[in-house]
């Protein structure tokens, strides 16, 4: 009952041939090309409203060649899908562009035709003065994922800098090697306290970390049919609860709820259709969901 974007992710540059991958992960290019032609056809529906919608991601400019880098390029826009990749995540990715390619990972991005309202970025950390301007005046998404990069010490996205700049930016948990909790509400929080570390109080307040976890998503996904409250958009809502002790007293609900130990959502609501009452699934058992993971 979610609304759902996979991106079918492709690793093709193993260590034997450069690449940062180990060789036992990597496809053959022609064989992630035709796959990903599968999924368009099998599961993209590129109408309003749509549940769900295929984007093409090769993993990182370290793990996949510049050709395939193209071919995605020109395999998504020939279908109208949107791409996605993993961008100036951390200093070794940009020692790996400059000795391999003679580019810093963004300049690399524009070389490739990474670039544009279509383009969104995971991480986006290492962007110097330039390349944030580039960022907002291509259009290029980034999805800021601050629970991951503090695990990993990878260093700070330039939030603020980037709102400022005009960008596009959103709010991501990366995947569950660096994020065993998956939780939106914790990436508020998080993105919240890090722009301040870095930027002083006023970075980042309150209700801009809300907007990049809503309408700030939506942006990078080009869905302009959802990501808030307004008349002609989908129905998708996220209830919390305030009127609990962690919440008592607060003054503006955005604030607590941002500032306050994230909360799981009361209820969800995908559609119209609600799919998460009193803290519950659904439509799935979630105890039996975990008994099969941990079985694995």
């Amino acid at each position: 009952g979610l609304r759902f974007h996979p991106c079918r992710g492709s690793m093709s540059l193993g260590e034997s041939k450069g690449g940062l991958p180990p060789d036992s992960v990597v496809e053959d290019e022609d064989s992630i090309l035709a796959d990903t032609e599968l999924m368009i056809k099998r599961f993209h529906d590129p109408k309003p409203g749509s549940m769900c919608r295929v984007a093409v991601a090769p993993c990182s400019p370290f793990s996949v060649t510049p050709e395939l880098m193209r071919e995605s390029a020109a395999l998504a826009r020939r279908h109208g899908l949107r791409m996605h990749t993993h961008v100036a995540e951390t200093l070794d990715e940009e020692k790996f562009c400059l000795e391999r390619f003679g580019k810093r990972p963004m300049e690399l991005m524009e070389d490739l035709g990474w670039t544009g309202d279509d383009v969104w970025y995971a991480h986006g950390i290492h962007l110097n003065d330039a390349e944030v301007d580039r960022v907002a005046k291509t259009k290029t998404g980034i999805a800021h994922c601050p629970s991951s990069n503090m695990r990993l010490g990878a260093g700070a996205c330039r939030v603020a800098d980037l709102v400022r700049a005009g960008a596009r930016v959103g709010l991501g948990v990366d995947g569950s090697a660096s994020n065993e909790d998956a939780n939106i509400a914790m990436e508020v929080h998080q993105a919240l306290l890090l722009a301040r570390v870095n930027g002083g109080p006023k970075a980042l307040d309150a209700r801009n970390a809300w907007r990049l976890a809503t309408s700030g998503g939506a942006e990078c996904l080009g869905r302009d049919d959802c990501g808030a409250l307004a008349p002609g958009k989908c129905a998708d809502v996220a209830l919390f609860r305030i009127d609990d002790l962690a919440h008592a007293g607060i003054a503006d609900p955005l604030a607590g709820l941002a500032l306050a130990p994230p909360a799981r959502a009361s209820a969800v609501i995908v559609n119209g259709r609600v799919v998460v009452f009193d803290g519950r699934l659904l439509n799935a058992d979630e105890d039996e969901i975990a008994r099969e993971i941990a079985a694995t």
